[in-house]
């Protein structure tokens, strides 16, 4: 599967916004995309079949459940705003691209639950998480270098590096299946 133009077009937006605003509306993108991963991993772990893509998926669940927490709470601290109401402050135009890569991860979603269990689960899961995992990337990119807070650029630098290696690891047991 292809990595989603519209997070290519989310993260030109992005690259548009300054300060609060490019905080909060990376903020209130990554939440929903962190949680659409948890879902796509919880299904891994109902119905894959691999140790190895059972661990990462694991690892998906943890790594991005904690940064769902640090986000909503700097979300907090920073502008007194919940996750919703970040999204509702966020540019019209990264609004409709929010809610258009919202409606692409919900097929995704779809599919896999479609998936009969087994191999075919832990591949169709992989083959939908290597997207998912780039299009995080694009949007991590801009707060990794421009965002006001110190412990944002360093979170989103953990979040590329982690995903990065994920995406790795996830090419490298598919090449292992063709």
């Amino acid at each position: 599967m292809r990595t989603s133009p519209t997070a290519y077009e989310f993260g030109e937006t992005l690259a548009r916004l300054e300060g609060r605003e490019l905080e909060i509306t990376f903020l209130a993108e990554i939440i929903p995309h962190h949680q659409a991963a948890i879902v796509m991993s919880e299904l891994e772990l109902e119905r894959g079949e691999s140790p190895n893509i059972r661990t990462q998926a694991e690892n998906i669940i943890a790594n991005q459940r904690h940064q769902i927490e640090q986000f909503t709470r700097w979300l907090d601290e920073w502008y007194g705003l919940t996750p919703e109401e970040a999204a509702d402050e966020a540019p019209e135009e990264a609004q409709r691209e929010m809610a258009a890569l919202e409606r692409e991860t919900e097929q995704m979603i779809e599919e896999l639950r479609e998936t009969p269990e087994g191999p075919r689960f832990d591949v169709a899961f992989v083959k939908r998480m290597i997207p998912h995992h780039q299009a995080g990337i694009i949007e991590f990119l801009e707060p990794q270098s421009r965002a006001p807070h110190a412990q944002l650029r360093v979170a989103a630098t953990s979040g590329i590096v982690n995903q990065e290696s994920q995406v790795a690891d996830f090419r490298t047991w598919l090449s292992g299946r063709k």
